[in-house]
């Protein structure tokens, strides 16, 4: 699909047509309803989605990097292998998003709401996600190498076997977290020391520091 204006993709979208591998780059699209509309495989470089709402939408491998959607609802939205990097999520709501294999690179994502979503083998590197939610979600096989987890809630989080080293953590909540083979250096914030093992072969990202 060619490149798109803001007029024509409003005119897709109240027709409830496919916006499936869509080139949006450099658009401003905020303030829009997409709600429940394919942007599989969409290009979205530098496109602003501020308070869009893209809730259960189809963003399967699409490619975000550096858009704006600040305060943006992707509630259940089906987001695997999405990929996001130096852009800014901040305060957006992913609560329920199935997001398994998605890639969070140099993200701002302050107050972003991930509760109940889907997240395995993520990863979430050198991003900034102070006090993001992740209540219920299972974020399970994923790395945070190097983000700042403070003030996150991670209460009922799946995070067995997630890489976790470099990550700040003050005052982030595990209570209630699945914490089984998570890499931490020193003392955990869930109270218990790190595990020694050799991790070369365990974790599904492994890389030397």
């Amino acid at each position: 699909m060619t490149q798109l204006d803001r007029e024509k993709i409003l005119e897709i979208i109240e027709k409830g047509e496919s916006l499936e591998s869509a080139d949006l780059t450099f658009l401003d699209l905020s303030d829009i309803d997409f709600k429940g509309i394919s942007l599989e495989e969409a290009t979205m470089t530098g496109t602003v989605l501020t308070r869009s709402d893209l809730s259960g939408c189809n963003l399967t491998s699409a490619f975000m990097a550096e858009i704006k959607a600040e305060e943006s609802n992707f509630k259940g939205a089906l987001m695997e292998e999405v990929f996001l990097q130096r852009g800014s999520i901040k305060e957006a709501n992913f609560s329920g998003a199935m997001m398994e294999g998605a890639s969070i690179f140099k993200m701002e994502a302050a107050k972003a709401d991930f509760t109940s979503a889907i997240m395995v083998d993520v990863q979430i590197l050198d991003s900034s996600m102070e006090g993001a939610i992740f209540r219920n979600a299972n974020v399970s096989n994923s790395s945070f190498k190097g983000s700042n987890i403070q003030g996150c809630d991670f209460t009922g989080c799946n995070l067995s076997a997630c890489d976790m080293r470099r990550v700040r953590a003050q005052g982030a909540v595990f209570d209630g977290a699945k914490t089984e083979g998570v890499l931490f250096y020193g003392k955990t914030p869930w109270g218990e020391e790190a595990d020694q093992r050799d991790w070369s072969n365990e974790l599904i990202y492994f890389n030397d520091d």
